[in-house]
């Protein structure tokens, strides 16, 4: 059952704070809350048909996820990008992502190849039919599957902190008809390099795709260094 906002009331599951943080998460990575907007425990609570408790420990977990932010006596918000926070974000992308393709082709069971190249093809299809939310859910299911592939639960772990912010950041600033015109293309071209074991190639269009700039999304959000993320790029 849904309500006037389109989210889930949630049956009381034995995991219940779980299952709050889902529906949380979802509501901010969406997009259905606003950067910046107030977050009322109790409006929340209502929403979702549970009790204050476990949002209040879904908010505090969230919190970690860098998602909400607690301003003392004041209240809990929606995170707002901060000046160089998205460089620092790509920099640790830039370490953990190609580490984890590296590691995922040096194991010889792994699937990464063919799970990307499913994804890559739902990805095209989405794109085709113009399913802007679809196409933005599997880049983010395209990066967090070459993660997994790593098999390394602290890169996992190490990642999990700005994962969430990162799907959330597509979903806000991902929309752009260019931008998601080189995005298709540039995963096809990783997807690809993996499948070919050219792991120079798959890293040098990944690190550009993270870090690109031309009609993209990324320049406004640094206006104080725009230059940092493309200069770390020329270097490598």
């Amino acid at each position: 059952m849904q309500n006037a906002k389109g989210v889930n009331r949630i049956a009381r599951p034995k995991l219940l704070v779980d299952e709050v943080i889902r529906a949380i998460r979802g509501m901010i990575v969406e997009g259905r809350v606003l950067p910046g907007e107030r977050l009322s425990e109790n409006a929340l609570a209502n929403e979702l048909g549970v009790s204050t408790t476990p949002v209040r420990e879904a908010i505090a977990l969230l919190r970690k996820e860098g998602l909400v932010t607690v301003q003392p006596q004041s209240g809990t918000y929606v995170f707002e990008l901060q000046p160089g926070e998205l460089e620092q974000l790509c920099e640790l992308r830039f370490a953990l992502e190609p580490a984890a393709i590296q590691l995922a082709l040096d194991d010889p069971q792994s699937g990464l190849a063919a799970s990307l190249a499913t994804i890559v093809k739902k990805m095209e299809t989405a794109h085709s039919e113009n399913r802007v939310q679809d196409y933005l859910a599997l880049d983010t299911e395209f990066h967090e599957t070459i993660i997994a592939a790593a098999n390394n639960p602290y890169i996992t772990s190490a990642y999990a902190l700005i994962s969430a912010k990162m799907a959330a950041l597509r979903n806000r600033l991902g929309r752009d008809p260019h931008h998601m015109k080189k995005s298709k293309r540039e995963h096809i071209e990783i997807a690809n390099a993996i499948r070919e074991r050219d792991l120079s190639k798959a890293t040098r269009v990944l690190v550009s795709h993270i870090a690109r700039k031309e009609g993209s999304y990324w320049e406004h959000l640094d206006p104080d260094n725009p230059q940092r993320l493309l200069n770390f790029t020329d270097t490598r």
